[in-house]
């Protein structure tokens, strides 16, 4: 589409992360927007964002461990800025693209954080590639999933076309995340585009593909086995320290559900992030920040700080 011009007849630029920065890149004919910080000779740590966000969602961490790692979080295939490619959206296309986009920066080994979608697809790639990924972060994310949680995603993905403005977006944002001490319209132009007709729309194709599934297809959270399929067998196949994170106010991932891929991982972690629900880095960055920084650190993924350590905001 044609970018937007301000009322000074400019092109708004792009949005830059704070401590960081916005690039673009093409791997195997595919346009792949991602976020970076720190230095390229630091210890690599790759962050996958969840399904209907992007890389943005990383931004605390990634200014947080700009000193003592080298983070590279890319909007996901159909995400943000990244083009959507034939391999579709789910687990283990997006860790074969993973690993594609990785291999543009020459990472040898890394770090994965993933939430949601981007944990699945961490899954696999750990899986996969053991002997590339020195630790794993899941971010509510397991092998077993809640159905609920999973329609009132889903749901509130569908109902949603087009927002008439960003205040609008934000309000509903809002009652859709009750955990969130505040939705920031001006930081909505990270997952929102507007179209010719001035409407604002989200930066994927979910809600559109669910919106028009084939008559006689189950919902998505109906369907929960097929897309998690295998997926047990991919945990119990990981040989990298890992931490799983919940949400103590998830409906997506139980305790239970925490506590079961904890078990099957060999000598996972498992800690709980208080005040926050299935998105806990926006529910409760603070929290999340210190107990991925301090695993990264355990696990010696993360450099060992020579001086002071900025702290985010």
């Amino acid at each position: 589409m044609t970018a937007m011009i301000d009322d000074a007849g400019e092109v708004p630029r792009h949005d830059v992360p704070r401590g960081g920065r916005s690039g673009f890149t093409r791997v195997e004919d595919r346009q792949v927007h991602y976020l970076e910080w720190g230095r390229a000779d630091a210890p690599a740590v790759v962050c996958l964002h969840g399904g209907g966000q992007t890389a943005y969602m990383y931004e605390d961490l990634g200014a947080h461990l700009r000193d003592r790692a080298h983070v590279v979080a890319p909007d996901l295939p159909g995400h943000g800025d990244s083009d959507g490619f034939e391999g579709g959206t789910g687990p283990p296309a997006i860790a074969a693209a993973v690993f594609a986009l990785v291999a543009e920066f020459g990472f040898e080994r890394l770090a994965l954080v993933g939430a949601s979608l981007g944990g699945l697809a961490s899954i696999h790639a750990a899986a996969a590639e053991p002997e590339r990924v020195s630790a794993l972060v899941l971010i509510d994310i397991g092998h077993r999933l809640e159905p609920e949680g999973v329609r009132r995603i889903v749901d509130f993905m569908v109902r949603h076309e087009s927002f008439a403005s960003l205040e609008e977006a934000a309000a509903e944002i809002a009652a859709h995340l009750p955990h969130r001490r505040e939705v920031r319209v001006e930081s909505l132009t990270r997952n929102l585009r507007q179209r010719r007709d001035g409407r604002w729309e989200w930066k994927h194709s979910f809600g559109r593909r669910f919106r028009d599934r084939p008559t006689g297809e189950p919902h998505p959270a109906d369907s929960l086995d097929q897309f998690l399929a295998g997926l047990d067998q991919r945990a119990a196949a990981v040989e990298c320290p890992t931490l799983v994170l919940r949400g103590t106010e998830s409906d997506v991932l139980s305790d239970e559900g925490a506590e079961a891929v904890a078990e099957l991982i060999p000598g996972a972690r498992l800690e709980r992030i208080e005040r926050a629900g299935h998105l806990a880095a926006g529910d409760n960055p603070r929290s999340t920040l210190d107990a991925i920084t301090a695993f990264l650190a355990d696990t010696g993924s993360i450099a060992v700080p020579t001086g002071p350590i900025r702290r985010t905001r």
